[in-house]
């Protein structure tokens, strides 16, 4: 009988505890908030995957990452490849002009600009070797961007070292913020600048 006058006790103890947690109704701001808080922390993640980026009907670029994470937050929506990203950019002939590969990327969809980090090497088809630890690509601008250290390396003939990096989107016409130095390769004119 004592136990069951505590079984009864605990019982009406937790409907009390429920009734006093419930609140009735939410408000609609308060529904609205909630939804974002969800949204914020809802990430859709894809595996192998393969998009392409085109322009006026014309295919600009193809990405392949193996993990693409995917965050649908609506203030800051945002695509993350935190495995590593290769891309293949084309010109308005839809030939190669260059390729992208990298140990990171981050494209922020509000401002279509991705962010590439890590390790980050282009190979022109003019056979140049872009070397940096930091690329943005402004895809509404058609522009590519580095504000780090970056190292050119135009075929058998020199090196680059530089800081800062401008160029379109097929690495063929490119400059430079300040030329930090100039190694050729050729023994001839091995001399450092």
């Amino acid at each position: 009988m004592r136990f069951k006058n505590h079984i009864q006790k605990a019982m009406a103890l937790l409907v009390i505890a429920f009734l006093f947690a419930c609140k009735p109704n939410h408000t609609v701001d308060e529904l609205n908030q909630i939804n974002q808080e969800i949204d914020s922390l809802s990430v859709e993640v894809a595996e192998n995957v393969f998009i392409t980026y085109t322009d006026s009907a014309k295919l600009r670029a193809t990405i392949k990452a193996p993990v693409l994470k995917r965050f649908p937050d609506k203030k800051n929506p945002r695509m993350e490849m935190p495995n590593g990203v290769s891309a293949t950019f084309f010109d308005a002939m839809g030939d190669t002009t260059s390729t992208l590969n990298s140990k990171y990327a981050m494209h922020y969809e509000e401002e279509d600009k991705i962010e590439i980090r890590d390790s980050v090497r282009v190979v022109n088809r003019n056979g140049e070797e872009i070397k940096t630890d930091e690329l943005i690509w402004d895809k509404k601008a058609r522009r590519v961007t580095s504000k780090k250290p970056v190292r050119v390396k135009i075929r058998d003939e020199k090196i680059i070292s530089a800081e800062g990096f401008e160029s379109d989107e097929s690495f063929l016409n490119y400059k430079f913020s300040r030329v930090t130095g100039i190694v050729y390769l050729n023994e001839d004119q091995s001399t450092v600048e």
